[in-house]
Parts: structure tokens; sequence; C-alpha cells
């Protein structure tokens, strides 16, 4: 099932690699330009700032690469989809949510030691699973975490897959080019390209748990 989606992740890319550079090089070129002046400013809160800013850009190209997969080009303007609405809101709420909660638990770690570990596991567990909220939240379904866990239900090994071992294996294609030590701009602008990956990932995920199966055919019940 997990090489099904990939394959399916990896061919839609290709077929589509056009559309996806449009609908994202906007809030890619700006999150770069952010790095670069936060390098020159060296200024802690700016970094927290631009931090801030690229995880709400991550999340504008989240939402137009699950559209995109999921219902089609015509589901986000020509340039992408980059009003802050209801859907950008609650998506980015929920990308907070998670991402605080596994920062709590690396707080906690001077407090509790081998014990965060143990909860950081447990807690990247529960994500996998909760993550297949985004795709859900991005096609406009008012919709939460409990929905992701419901839907995930005897499906944490596949989750596991998509979220954690598919962006791993992705990621394997910038240790080359760090090794060449490119310009900051450029290894960025790959990472991107790894993360709309996960990104379509997650979406043919989505589509596999919630495809309907198909009707019996009255022949094959007897």
């Amino acid at each position: 099932m997990f090489g099904d989606t990939l394959s399916a992740a990896l061919r839609f890319t290709v077929r589509h690699k056009l559309v996806l550079l449009r609908i994202t090089i906007i809030p890619i070129l700006l999150a770069i330009l952010l790095q670069l002046v936060a390098m020159e400013l060296q200024s802690e809160l700016f970094n927290w700032t631009v931090m801030f800013i690229e995880a709400l850009l991550s999340s504008i190209i989240a939402i137009n690469v699950h559209r995109i997969v999921l219902k089609g080009e015509d589901s986000v303007p020509h340039w992408g989809r980059f009003t802050i609405g209801k859907i950008e809101l609650w998506f980015f709420a929920h990308y907070l949510s998670l991402w605080f909660g596994v920062y709590a638990i690396f707080l906690l770690t001077p407090l509790i030691g081998f014990v965060a570990g143990v909860l950081a596991i447990v807690a990247g567990i529960i994500s996998c699973r909760l993550c297949i909220v985004f795709p859900a939240i991005a096609l406009g379904k008012g919709v939460s975490f409990p929905y992701a866990w419901q839907l995930t239900a005897q499906k944490t090994l596949y989750m596991l897959c998509v979220v954690a071992i598919a962006p791993f294996i992705f990621g394997l294609f910038l240790v080359p080019i760090a090794l060449l030590s490119p310009l900051p701009a450029l290894f960025t602008f790959f990472s991107y390209v790894v993360t709309i990956l996960a990104v379509i990932t997650l979406s043919f995920a989505y589509q596999n748990l919630t495809e309907a199966p198909e009707p019996v055919a009255p022949d094959a019940e007897k």
C-alpha cells in the first residue's frame, strides 16, 4: 500500500511538475528572501518572526498542493491560492498545535530525562496519524484531529511510512547537494521540493483512506 502511494506521488510530481512549480514558487522565493535577510541581521527576534512567517508560507504551499492533487488544477488560481481565509487559519492552527506539542517535549527533556525520549517516540507516532487531517482541511472540510484519529485506525504503520519514511527517502536527494556546499538559497529551494513531495504523498494517502469501496456485483455475492 505504501509502495503504491509513493509511486503515485512520484508519477504525479513528474507529470505536473510545471504546475507545481508555478503555484509554489512565490511563497518559496519569499521564504528564501526572508532567510537571507535573517542571515544578514543576526537578530533573534527577527529569526523567530521569520520562523513564524515560514510556517505560514509552508501552510499556504501545502494547501495549494493538496488541492491540486485531490481536486485538480482548477481548484486554485493560476499562481496559487494566497488568501488568508478560514481554510488557511484552520490549517495553520493545526500545524502550530502539532509543532508546539513536539517542542514542548523538547523543553521537558532537561526535567524528565530519558522519559522525554519515550514521549517523543509516542508523540511522533501519534502525529503521523493526525497529519492526515491536513489534506481534509485543505479541501475545506471543517474537521479536526479526532477525524484523523478515526480515519487512520489500524493504519498506524502505513501513516508512519507516509509521514516519516517518505520524507526521509526524499531527503536523501539533498545529501549530494549538501556535499557540494551550494548557496543557502539553493539548498532551501531543494528543501522545499522535498516538502512538496511529502505533501503530495500525504495527499495520496488521504485519497487511499477515503476512497469508498467498489460495490459488490450481485453475482459475486452468491
